[in-house]
């Protein structure tokens, strides 16, 4: 597309656009389609359904005996009271895939082609915010769809595709209200932006400095006020709604979070803030490439940071929208954990920033191009490259996925009728149950370790050849693991005959024990 990538909305055109939304499918798609069944994926399946925490056999099951829990679906009220009872998330998204599951698909693919497609509006809405601001479209849109936060959570069986769409046309809205001093258009940004947190709590943030940035805008002060109470009162009465799911919600999930220390927690926001925009690169290699990869990436980021800075005044009315929107989710995350007392950060509750920091990058890159228009190309076309290289990563690389999929793949010929599947029960048998019963074969017996019963393993297992214990585990999920290893390895019935299958930068194995001979 050359320097139409940086050709103001004016001069856009259908192709590139369509261009542009292919790249963004392709990108979504890939991740979708590709990556295990995630843990947090089965949670939106049993929300949605009448036994949020099913109360599964104590005895030895298979997934197809499982599937009528997984595949039962609920009305909205019920979702409404089943989170909440038992979750920390609001109910838009739930209500959505609720409904799409009602109506017949309801399998984790037909919920990860939902947020695709959520996803590929999100992009469209925020290119279309881009030109109305005056920055590039088409840069912006690409380096959105290409940065691995959003390519992630864009396409995951979650709430995070609908709360960027919702954002996309908030800003949209809060943008064009601006240029028209039009309070009506004020009115639905601030009703969109609120509906992004009503989607997902963690998109107030962005949301709010969103509709801060209408106090600051550049217009009169009458018009900053009116246009600021126009989105403000939309946006307020959906988190009074949000309060009515969220005050029940407070203590459903104790120690969820490592307790919070401030430099470990800048660090973490540091780290995540670099991988939301360009992956897990260094994951993907070893020793001094890792190292030098990671080098290579802070270079790359401190290059960017420092275009953007030197264009600063260039990035037009709009640069401290687009820097607020950025910058909250960080913020709001830090105050959390210090009002909490825990560590609430992970890369995906980061995502909301990329739209944001995806034009001011754009608007740089415009900027710069105005003098050096062959550099600025050039420097654009490396930021995308290496986000692209990041996003097929997380697609195709095992480093940056769950591993249920690689996992069972590993063990796949040890399974079978004679074999029998041992895995914990996890905190709540939601999410590490729920992903092997995705990623099984289907006819394959399976027994749950529970902490009350994780030591009689050896007992249970009885009548079957061999034994794979898969502890890809939570916290809970360990104790049950090891108390079921160990009494194994001191039953004289079993022998530990290896490890097929292990992760060992997050401490998950297989161990398959085998029938002792008979002496």
């Amino acid at each position: 597309m050359g320097l139409g990538l940086l050709s103001p909305a004016r001069a856009v055109t259908w192709r590139g656009i369509a261009l542009v939304l292919l790249v963004a499918a392709l990108a979504l798609g890939a991740g979708a389609a590709l990556r295990s069944t995630e843990y947090d994926e089965t949670y939106t399946r049993l929300v949605t359904s009448p036994e949020p925490r099913p109360a599964w056999p104590d005895a030895v099951f298979t997934p197809a005996e499982a599937a009528p829990v997984l595949a039962a679906v609920a009305g909205p009220a019920e979702i409404a009271r089943n989170l909440r009872e038992t979750d920390v998330h609001p109910p838009l998204y739930f209500w959505l895939a609720g409904a799409l599951r009602g109506s017949g698909p309801g399998s984790v693919e037909a919920l990860r082609a939902l947020s695709v497609l959520l996803s590929l509006g999100a992009v469209a809405a925020v290119m279309s915010a881009a030109g109305a601001a005056g920055l590039p479209p088409l840069a912006t849109g690409l380096a959105t769809a290409l940065a691995y936060g959003f390519a992630y959570t864009g396409g995951v069986a979650r709430g995070f595709a609908l709360a960027h769409l919702l954002l996309g046309i908030g800003v949209l809205c809060v943008v064009l209200a601006w240029r028209r001093r039009a309070a009506g258009l004020a009115g639905l940004g601030g009703l969109a932006a609120g509906l992004a947190s009503f989607a997902n709590y963690l998109a107030a943030f962005p949301a709010a400095a969103l509709l801060g940035w209408l106090l600051v805008a550049p217009m009169p002060w009458r018009d900053r006020l009116r246009l600021a109470a126009a989105a403000g009162l939309p946006f307020l009465a959906v988190q009074a709604a949000n309060l009515s799911f969220f005050l029940p919600q407070r203590e459903s999930r104790p120690g969820q979070f490592e307790p919070f220390a401030p430099l470990p927690a800048l660090a973490l926001l540091g780290q995540f803030n670099a991988a939301n925009i360009f992956g897990g690169l260094p994951l993907y290699l070893d020793g001094a490439a890792r190292l030098a990869a990671a080098a290579g990436l802070v270079a790359l980021l401190g290059a960017v940071a420092l275009a953007v800075a030197w264009c600063w005044r260039m990035l037009g009315p709009t640069r401290w929208l687009w820097l607020g929107g950025f910058a909250a989710p960080s913020a709001g995350l830090l105050v959390l954990a210090a009002a909490s007392g825990s560590t609430p950060i992970e890369l995906r509750y980061l995502a909301f920033a990329v739209p944001f920091a995806a034009a001011l990058l754009a608007g740089a890159a415009a900027a710069l191009a105005e003098r050096r228009p062959r550099p600025a190309l050039a420097g654009l076309a490396l930021v995308l490259a290496v986000q692209a290289a990041g996003s097929a990563g997380m697609a195709l690389h095992p480093a940056t996925r769950q591993p249920y999929r690689d996992a069972l793949a590993a063990v796949a010929p040890l399974l079978g009728p004679d074999t029998l599947l041992l895995v914990p029960h996890g905190n709540d048998g939601v999410g590490i149950v729920g992903a092997v019963l995705a990623e099984a074969p289907r006819d394959q017996p399976l027994l749950l370790l529970r902490r009350a019963d994780a030591a009689a393993a050896p007992a249970r297992a009885a009548g079957h050849a061999r034994l794979v214990l898969l502890a890809i585990t939570d916290r809970e999920g360990d104790a049950q693991a090891d108390a079921a290893r160990a009494a194994l390895r001191d039953d004289p019935a079993w022998v530990e005959a290896g490890t097929p299958w292990s992760d060992p930068r997050r401490g998950f194995r297989a161990t398959l024990f085998e029938a002792a001979p008979p002496r």
